[in-house]
């Protein structure tokens, strides 16, 4: 398949936006979720409220939505990857299945040939 006809025209540009801003993002979100769980956890055992808990809230989301946009801006090279590994296995199996199932294959063709010549025969017989 053509290449050039599935990219869009900004896609080198969408791609290095994904892959730019989503580990930022990402490691932001893990910075303020950090901030407020380790708020949440130092208020135990005493009697004050977290101060910073909020973060955790807006961090939260920063972290999924970090992690999202990497995953749609490192997929083609993910699946690149995942191809380069499993095609020469499939390859080998296809192949090795083959070679396995040839004998089955001339058996099954070798009875229908037989089995054709016999009606026939019979059909001549009846005539």
């Amino acid at each position: 398949m053509n290449e050039s006809r599935t990219k869009s025209p900004g896609h080198e540009t969408v791609r290095t936006f994904l892959r730019t801003v989503g580990p930022l993002m990402l490691l932001i979100g893990l910075a303020f979720t950090f901030v407020g769980l380790a708020s949440f956890f130092s208020a135990f055992g005493t009697f004050e409220q977290p101060r910073y808990f909020w973060c955790a809230f807006v961090g939260m989301p920063l972290v999924v939505f970090g992690v999202g946009m990497s995953q749609f801006g490192y997929m083609g090279a993910i699946y690149r990857y995942i191809a380069a590994e499993t095609t020469p296995v499939a390859r080998d199996a296809f192949n090795d299945l083959g070679e396995g199932i040839g004998p089955g294959v001339k058996a099954v063709s070798k009875a229908v040939s037989e089995g054709v010549m016999e009606a026939q025969e019979e059909s001549r017989r009846r005539n």
